[in-house]
This record gives C-alpha cells, structure tokens and sequence, in this order.
C-alpha cells in the first residue's frame, strides 16, 4: 500500500496483476501521485490498471500524467469529471486505453467523447462464508472486450498447516446475451443461499440490468 504526501486520505493499493487502486474522497490531483518513499514516476510504472474507487469525485489536471503505463482506466460512479489535455487524449488513444465504469455514468460519456473503448465494469456480486468447511467465496460477474462475460468464483480455503491457504477457481461462462429480458430476479435464481439474497440486494447488479434491457 502506498500513502499520497499531499493528502493523508489518499491511498494507494497495488496488487500482484498490475492494479493499482486509488481510495479517498474528494476530488484528486497531480500532487496526490506522489507517495511517502518514492520520488517521480516510476513508482507508478509497474501498473498497467488503475482503478479510481467510490468516493472521489473527480481527477485534477496532471494527475493521469502520473500513470504513464496505464492502458486501462476503471472510474467509479461517483466520478463527475477527469481533466485532459489533448495531448494525453492523444497519447491515450494510441496507447487503446479502455475505459471501465457503469452505463450511463460519466466514465461511459468519457469513453464516447475522446474515441476510447469503453466496458462495463466487473461487478462484485457476493461474499460467501461456509463455516462448516471454513471457506469463503468471492463471486463476481465479469465482462470481456473479446470474449463473453463470465461468473468468476474465488473460493479460500485453510490449507493443511498454519499460515497455508488452499482453494481454487472456477470460472462458468455465460451466454451473450444472458441479461436480455431477464429481471436482477431471474438473474439471481441461478444461485443459492446467501448468494441469492446477497445479489437480490445488489443496487451495482440492478442498475446493470436496467440500462442494459434500455438499450
């Protein structure tokens, strides 16, 4: 985890797949990349993704200058506004930066106004806990630009000795076209137990299928 110098409420989460997540509120910019122990850009070079969570509302100008590796920008819905030069549209254009984010949000009219990609945003469905068994359960609906959308379920395990985790991943593919037509409802039939009532009250799942059955 990294720790902006300017604003002690701005932090930075990176992980082993090239993600990188900034969390905080408020609106961010260029001062806010800069972190505790690392100089210049190059802390920021190992990420290819960066994920701008719920609760900032916007990114100054400069910031997206910090993260010149990035081909892929996932904005929350809480995003309103991200300042670009055409310069940085340009770079990113050549760079076929996607952009991530729910339908009919800012990141989607962002997308359509500077001719980049854009893709909905993977959706958190579910945490599963089996007590029983001491397992927990991650499922979460994906969406592909070259391939069909999928559930992804992360399941954690003990392992055998202290300190050693098993489990394992399963992915099921979906139809294409598996929200057209159907209701959270229908959607949410496909699971069970505390999946199903976790998904029944997931605002992200029912704001998806609304603006998907609109268009």
């Amino acid at each position: 985890m990294f720790f902006s110098n300017h604003n002690d409420n701005i932090t930075y989460s990176n992980h082993f797949n090239g993600l990188l997540e900034v969390n905080g509120e408020g609106a961010l910019c260029r001062e806010d990349a800069e972190v505790w122990g690392e100089s210049g850009n190059d802390w920021a070079q190992s990420y290819d993704v960066l994920s701008v969570t719920e609760g900032i509302t916007s990114l100054g100008e400069g910031y997206l200058d910090a993260f010149p590796m990035i081909g892929c920008l996932i904005l929350s819905r809480t995003v309103v506004s991200v300042a670009v030069t055409p310069a940085l549209v340009k770079e990113m254009r050549k760079r076929k930066v996607l952009i991530r984010g729910e339908y009919d949000t800012f990141a989607e009219s962002f997308a359509i106004e500077n001719k980049l990609d854009f893709l909905h945003s993977d959706i958190h469905l579910a945490d599963c806990v089996d007590e029983e068994h001491y397992e927990r359960e991650i499922i979460t609906l994906r969406f592909h630009a070259d391939s069909a959308s999928d559930i992804h379920r992360n399941i954690f395990t003990p392992g055998s000795s202290a300190g050693s985790y098993g489990g394992g991943e399963i992915t099921n593919e979906l139809p294409k076209d598996f929200y057209i037509g159907r209701t959270v409802e229908e959607f949410a039939g496909i699971f069970r137990g505390s999946a199903r009532e976790q998904i029944l009250s997931n605002e992200a799942v029912r704001r998806f299928f609304e603006a998907a059955n609109r268009r």
